[in-house]
């Protein structure tokens, strides 16, 4: 009998649609005052020539990037491992993990990590993510230029500014919105050249290295599509970009909503990529922090619980700050109660991997953050006989640090014996 361990798609159904940057320039400090024993599993990456793994850097966050105030631990997250670790050939050594934790204003509802990773750790040779190859981040952008459409109807844009423009998928969409369209990612730096569209400006590298105001327009259209979460000072670099776009510019952003991860526990959505984890609160308090008004709001549960905003450079009268709503922050008990009980479900999944003795399990879907997800379960997956997934180019893949193989699904003809348990969710 085919039998199906789907973990939590329950709570997606209740839902509705409805830069890397170090721009405080914070002080890395070496990994070699964690603790021994994450010293000695961290990432795979290139090892010295006598095979001991390389110190990491890595930032410890005090205060909320928010409003500065004080942080509260929320969850303990141990040796979390790292994700965005598909390889053709074993990798040995690996680093299986980094201690984290997650951490939580209650003055203003923000979510953030404590230990913040050297970018260049975490999105070295190994980043592999791109829009265009992703059919949920394609939706998605759909559900963005949706929202565009929504807030500034039929509206035409000298330039648009995209921050954390990765392959250019949703720049791209714009060719007839914006008669001049920039992006700025890290993923381009020393490849500018390669793009396909020349008439995209493409400037590789973090944004507090980038001149804005040497840009060939001032953009009156700036949009950011899941970015700031990764930055480590959101709020600095918001600043900067209000005071270089026009004074009429709209600005959009959409970031994973840390109000959906609580409702829908999805704690496995807690990974070391995503620094910050905006609350509808804690986004708002952002806004009032930089002088900006709230125009506009959107959410979308089935791609991160995301939240799309809409908002401009404040203008100070009373009618347009009536505009901005009335926000409940999440509540620290309210996170690790939700928590406890994600983990009371991960390990009954746990369980019941355990009762499958003598019967053929696959996992389907080679998610990225599939070693996120076997971390919260408790079990590394040896059991799977493969992890089927769609995607050609993933056949004969496996995870640097997972013992799983990657195999088309069309190779495997009949499930009607095996059990198969869902681990792209």
């Amino acid at each position: 009998m085919f039998r199906t361990l789907a973990l939590r798609d329950h709570f997606d159904s209740l839902g509705k649609t409805t830069l890397l940057s170090t721009f405080d320039r914070p002080r890395y400090v070496q990994s070699n005052s964690l603790p021994t024993k994450t010293v000695n599993k961290l990432m795979s990456s290139s090892h010295r020539a006598d095979g001991v793994l390389p110190a990491v850097e890595y930032v410890l966050r005090q205060h909320c990037s928010i409003c500065e105030g004080a942080l509260a631990e929320a969850i303990n997250l141990p040796t979390l491992p790292l994700t965005e670790t598909y390889c053709r050939q074993p990798v040995p050594n690996p680093r299986l993990g980094i201690d984290q934790k997650l951490m939580f204003c209650t003055a203003c509802g923000h979510g953030q990590l404590e230990t913040q990773i050297s970018p260049d750790i975490l999105y070295g040779a190994n980043y592999c993510f791109r829009t265009s190859s992703s059919a949920t981040a394609r939706k998605g952008t759909q559900f963005f230029l949706s929202v565009i459409d929504e807030v500034a109807p039929g509206r035409q844009f000298k330039c648009v500014l995209d921050l954390g423009c990765n392959d250019l998928h949703l720049l791209s969409q714009l060719k007839d919105k914006a008669s001049i369209r920039i992006g700025i990612d890290p993923v381009w730096r020393s490849r500018e050249s390669e793009r396909e569209d020349s008439d995209i400006w493409v400037y590789g590298d973090n944004i507090e290295n980038i001149p804005l105001a040497e840009l060939p327009a001032k953009a009156d259209l700036v949009i950011c599509r899941h970015t700031l979460e990764h930055i480590q000072d959101p709020r600095a670099v918001l600043e900067l970009l209000v005071q270089a776009a026009t004074p009429d510019a709209l600005f959009v952003f959409e970031v994973p909503g840390f109000d959906g991860l609580i409702s829908r526990f999805r704690f496995d959505q807690i990974f070391h990529q995503h620094l910050q984890y905006f609350s509808f609160a804690s986004f708002l308090c952002l806004l009032k922090e930089i002088g900006a008004e709230f125009l506009f709001y959107r959410e979308n549960f089935h791609d991160w619980g995301a939240m799309a905003l809409a908002f401009r450079r404040s203008k100070g009268s009373a009618s347009t700050k009536a505009l901005a709503p009335v926000a409940n922050p999440p509540t620290l008990a309210r996170i690790t109660g939700r928590y406890d009980l994600f983990r009371k479900q991960m390990a009954v999944t746990n369980a019941i991997l355990a009762q499958l003795n003598g019967i053929k399990v696959y996992g389907y879907g080679a998610a990225q953050m599939l070693p996120v997800l076997a971390y919260h379960i408790g079990n590394d997956l040896t059991q799977l006989s493969a992890v089927l997934d769609d995607d050609p180019d993933k056949d004969g893949i496996g995870y640097w640090n997972l013992p799983v193989k990657v195999m088309l699904s069309s190779r495997v003809s009949d499930l009607s014996q095996a059990a198969v348990l869902i681990t792209a969710i």
